[in-house]
């Protein structure tokens, strides 16, 4: 059974560190506490992980959470990889109990494809986006962007996000 205390994060990392990053603040500003966090990246974008992990833990802390944070780095335009470990990740959080949530904001089409194709299976409650609507902001952290020009997407539910 699925306890939704347990929730698990999964993020992908591509060429925008701000995506991802500015995409989880806006999560853990609506309440969304995870106890773990997963960032998927390709081969070409592994440098940025230190920089995102730091990010996480920083804006975790301010909500006073600390999840334990793994990071995954598959082959660049590796589908086939990505899907297996994909597959592999959320068939053990499934045994472990937690609910899974999907971003898929920073994410390159591979392993994006490849999260998608899996979950479907798995016991997910969102899979989020959050669109930028005015490119003159694509490097900045997520307060200094003003709000009407984030959109937060859970496909699988509401347009307007209130609780993510």
């Amino acid at each position: 059974m699925v306890n939704p205390r347990k929730i698990a994060y999964v993020t992908l990392l591509g060429r925008s560190e701000w995506a991802l990053v500015n995409t989880y603040y806006a999560v853990a500003s609506k309440g969304r506490k995870p106890k773990r966090v997963f960032v998927f990246t390709e081969k070409t974008y592994r440098d940025k992980l230190p920089r995102v992990v730091e990010a996480i833990r920083a804006i975790s802390e301010a909500y006073n959470f600390m999840p334990e944070i793994e990071s995954v780095v598959i082959p660049d335009n590796s589908f086939l990889e990505a899907d297996k470990k994909f597959k592999e990740l959320f068939q053990r959080l499934e045994k472990e109990g937690y609910t899974i949530g999907l971003d898929v904001t920073s994410g390159r089409k591979a392993l994006a494809t490849a999260a998608v194709v899996q979950i479907r299976d798995f016991p997910v409650d969102r899979i989020i986006y959050m669109a930028l609507l005015d490119m003159d902001f694509p490097d900045r952290p997520y307060m200094m962007i003003p709000r009407h020009m984030q959109r937060l997407k859970n496909f699988l539910g509401d347009e307007n996000v209130s609780e993510i």
